[in-house]
């Protein structure tokens, strides 16, 4: 059976934390390239922001500064299928921190036996995890159709120290589909839709 694979990956955000270990800057970039295409399988990843008064807008490519430990920064991540074809869509995110001297740093931090991720989202509603590290969205999305959100905000951690002082961090999105047509989920089971990229 012949399948139409489409694969997105985005560097969602990068942000860079600078003295006192107190402030960040949060930005983005992103591109998008085929991996096979046979047909009509196309995806979006969408980034959104909210400002202070609630009002949703496109996030900043630019991004966003002064960004202390213990702040959220409102980062609202969808997918959208662009393609012709209604499409089973999955993501994963993949997180990094590197030094100012280009070692790579903790993601985790140790406060007193408790181990504290440096950043942090919550996944929503309507995406499964599946052992492979991906978020697998429940539900075939039409063309024009986009998936429930992601995540809306990402966190940093309140107990960052020095050793986070002009940092880099970055969260890299990677969302993938594939065909729904002839391309059922085995016993209703959306992890195990054949047809992905292998990584």
């Amino acid at each position: 059976m012949k399948k139409k694979i489409f694969a997105a990956a985005v560097v969602a955000c990068c942000m860079a934390l600078l003295s006192y270990g107190t402030w960040a800057y949060f930005t983005a970039s992103g591109t998008a390239r085929n991996v096979i295409t046979s047909g009509g399988i196309g995806i979006e990843i969408i980034e959104k922001t909210k400002d202070a008064s609630g009002t949703e807008l496109d996030f900043p490519k630019d991004g966003f500064e002064n960004i202390m430990p213990g702040s959220k920064v409102s980062k609202i991540v969808s997918v959208k299928n662009t393609g012709e074809d209604e499409a089973w869509i999955r993501v994963k995110v993949d997180a990094a921190l590197v030094g100012s001297d280009g070692n790579a740093l903790p993601l985790n931090l140790n406060v007193q036996g408790v181990t504290v991720p440096v950043m942090t989202f919550t996944v929503e509603n309507g995406w499964i995890p599946g052992a492979d590290g991906y978020y697998y969205y429940s539900k075939p999305v039409s063309s024009g159709d986009k998936t429930a959100v992601f995540f809306r905000e990402v966190g940093f951690a309140l107990q960052m120290g020095n050793e986070y002082q002009n940092c880099t961090a970055n969260l890299t999105i990677t969302a993938q589909a594939v065909q729904t047509a002839n391309n059922p989920a085995p016993g209703g089971d959306v992890t195990k839709v054949p047809g992905w990229p292998e990584n």
